[in-house]
């Protein structure tokens, strides 16, 4: 989730101290630069079958966010953020009982985060997280919101992407990269030009061998954040006909969704339209699997009395029509 958002929403316990200057980086990441390749032999994920996804942005009060994924009527993939300040040790627990109602997709560096961390510990995160947890992790996401003008320079930012990508793959297990759709709305969504699109990033940035063998592209995107635009299923097919041009062997589909913050009586109503939105999405490719793991699923559907339970049960329900479930 982009940093203002994190800063705006007052449920939310993270906290970014590093600051800078964003901007481009001075060159780009080799593209030739070897990467491992290896096959997967993670717990799978069929890239044939949709993936019913919420996110997790804590731990805390587990027992009632595991009996709330029990009463969704598909088996969920269930995002979970990893705090960029915790050792892998501190989620063990959790991802262990998470794994038995759902696949896990590991967070491993937040976009809201990316500051906070060197390329070298970076390095070192990836190989321990992975050590540790990936016998319940089904997909690693590798990095997120890469693209995002907050997440500071592009040169350290790719360089991060590729360590994790390397640790992930060298274990043989399925990656993803979730790129900020920025492009639905004129002006990058009023980010300026400067914060480049999905697809710049890709191209510029992305390794040629990483972006060839990398299991899932995913797109987050806020529609509060672009002047509440709900583009179609036509407009989100053209942009991820782009995509599947630089990512050829990826599934494709949607990794983050929501409100910048937990929903509130006041936005019930726009979160379930939000939800209703990005759940229902057909835009045609093959390769395209949902997911959508909307952020403050917790919050928002999964703990007792959550206002958007139903709402998220029958999206789960809208996804299996729209996508064949």
């Amino acid at each position: 989730m982009r940093l203002s958002a994190v800063l705006a929403a007052t449920l939310v316990t993270v906290a970014v101290a590093a600051a800078g200057t964003a901007g481009a980086g001075s060159r780009a990441v080799r593209r030739h630069a070897p990467l491992p390749a290896a096959p997967s032999s993670a717990p799978a994920v069929s890239r044939q079958r949709p993936l019913y996804g919420v996110t997790l942005d804590r731990i805390r009060g587990l027992p009632g966010v595991l009996a709330g994924l029990r009463t969704l009527p598909y088996r969920p993939t269930v995002r979970v953020y990893f705090d960029v300040r915790e050792p892998a040790s501190y989620y063990e627990r959790a991802v262990t009982r998470i794994a038995k109602v759902g696949a896990v997709m590991g967070d491993l560096l937040d976009s809201s985060d990316e500051r906070s961390i060197s390329v070298a510990g970076m390095r070192a995160r990836a190989r321990s997280y992975v050590h540790l947890l990936g016998r319940h992790v089904t997909i690693w996401e590798v990095g997120n919101e890469v693209n995002g003008s907050w997440t500071g320079s592009h040169r350290p930012v790719a360089q991060k992407l590729v360590a994790a990508y390397a640790a992930v793959k060298a274990a043989g297990a399925k990656t993803a990269l979730t790129l900020y759709a920025n492009d639905f709305g004129p002006d990058h969504c009023g980010d300026g030009r400067a914060e480049l699109t999905p697809l710049q990033f890709s191209r510029r940035w992305v390794p040629a061998s990483l972006a060839h063998w990398l299991d899932y592209v995913l797109l987050s995107y806020y529609p509060t954040e672009c002047g509440g635009r709900e583009p179609s299923a036509e407009t989100v097919a053209v942009h991820l006909k782009r995509l599947r041009g630089v990512f050829p062997n990826a599934a494709l589909g949607f990794g983050e969704v929501g409100l910048t913050h937990a929903a509130r009586r006041a936005t019930w109503a726009r979160a379930a339209r939000i939800m209703l939105w990005a759940y229902s999405l057909h835009p045609g490719p093959r390769c395209y699997v949902g997911g959508y793991f909307w952020w403050y699923a917790a919050e928002d559907a999964l703990r007792r009395g959550a206002a958007l339970a139903r709402a998220l049960r029958s999206a789960f329900g809208d996804e299996a029509r729209a996508l064949g479930g």
